[in-house]
């Protein structure tokens, strides 16, 4: 599941995850638990930004995807070569 609200972003971060073969679930909005438990995602890619704190309720591991370096998150991708090597951690 790639939850982002940059529909660009979000996107092209789900084109690059189909490529890695995994499945894909594009959710252009903040997802509640209920919705995120209607699908269960092995893992699911949080485009930033995000809601504060947002990763914290989720039970699903996750990375969090931005193009900018963020200080103090991980597991933070940057490049589509550490999302790779993030998505095949996890899957």
């Amino acid at each position: 599941m790639v939850v982002g609200s940059n529909v660009m972003t979000v996107q092209r971060v789900s084109s690059h995850c189909l490529k890695q073969n995994a499945e894909v679930f594009p959710y252009y909005c903040i997802p509640t638990p209920e919705e995120i438990a209607l699908f269960e995602p092995h893992v699911l890619v949080l485009c930033l930004p995000i809601p504060e704190q947002f990763q914290d309720q989720l039970l699903q591991p996750y990375i969090l995807w931005s193009e900018q370096l963020v200080n103090n998150i991980s597991p933070l991708a940057t490049t589509l070569t550490e999302l790779s090597d993030y998505l095949h951690k996890f899957l």
